[in-house]
């Protein structure tokens, strides 16, 4: 990696870790960064960075790090978008949405509007799965990261 004006590799990184670190504890850094994850893997698309970064600011927390775990985890919010639409249909007993191309269009000729309802039932269940997974798997997460961040930390 080429840093110009002889920024050194190993002072740059210490510039972004006190950055990072600047006037935060380690149970911040740690809600930091379950923040940024759970929201990162939302089955909703289109607006958590503003959301990310609004519940952060609230919060207190670092915002550069809320996003910069949020973009980093964002990929899993594709793998995950679909088993969690099963999981909410699997605990909240709701309708299977079809989500072959073939059967979509037959559901969309046969009564758009029912599959459009449909699809609201099922994003609703998708929220459910991922708040009950975000709880679980965030206290997991929280618990691990301020042990890290103690034992590591300078």
């Amino acid at each position: 990696m080429h840093i110009p004006n002889g920024l050194s590799q190993t002072r740059l990184f210490s510039l972004v870790k006190k950055q990072l670190r600047q006037g935060t504890s380690a149970r911040e850094l740690a809600m930091t960064i379950v923040l940024g994850t759970a929201l990162g893997i939302i089955p909703v698309f289109g607006f958590i960075t503003a959301v990310c970064a609004a519940l952060a600011a609230w919060l207190r927390l670092n915002i550069a790090l809320s996003l910069a775990v949020l973009y980093a985890v964002m990929p899993l919010q594709l793998l995950l978008f679909v088993p969690f639409i099963r999981l909410g249909e699997l605990i909240f007993s709701i309708r299977h949405l079809p989500l072959a191309p073939s059967r979509i269009v037959a559901a969309l000729q046969a009564d758009p509007w029912n599959y459009t309802l449909n699809i609201w039932e099922s994003i609703a269940g998708a929220l459910g799965a991922w708040l009950l997974v975000s709880l679980v798997f965030g206290a997991g997460l929280y618990y691990l990261s301020v042990t890290l961040i103690r034992r590591y930390r300078d």
